[in-house]
């Protein structure tokens, strides 16, 4: 069994009908995100914040093109899945993910992340979500 359909049967994805109007609503948000976090002045006391931005607006696009494939997402583990065995896209799978991780080290364990890591934050996590868009067909 796939890791996705086992976050299926432990109750982290919900099989849902198709929302096209959540998904325009989050791909919305997800351009308003990656918009903020270019905007926010690169500091050493700002970087947790662009991270925290980007990844949101990566989860967000992640999150809309599952509700146009009938996926709600309950946890963000998930996701990585979804986009590896789904959407058959492991290397933005694995950036899903890296993301994912550094993103929880700063929320949940205080974790700094290096000006460095901001730096090509700004530019793969725009770059993955336009690699994604061809998953949205039309919204």
């Amino acid at each position: 069994m796939t890791r996705f359909k086992q976050s299926i049967e432990q109750g982290y994805v919900k099989v849902i009908s198709p929302d096209k109007i959540k998904a325009k609503s989050l791909v919305k948000s997800a351009d308003e995100a990656i918009y903020s976090a270019k905007k926010i002045p690169l500091e050493p006391n700002t970087l947790k914040s662009i991270i925290r931005e980007l990844y949101e607006g990566l989860r967000q696009f992640c999150e809309a093109i599952g509700y146009l494939k009938s996926y709600k997402f309950l946890s963000h583990e998930a996701i990585t899945y979804f986009i590896e065995e789904i959407l058959n896209e492991p290397k933005l799978s694995a950036k899903f993910d890296r993301y994912r991780k550094i993103r929880n080290g700063i929320n949940y364990y205080g974790d700094d992340v290096s000006e460095e890591t901001v730096k090509e934050a700004l530019i793969e996590i725009p770059e993955v979500i336009e690699q994604l868009k061809k998953h949205i067909k039309s919204i």
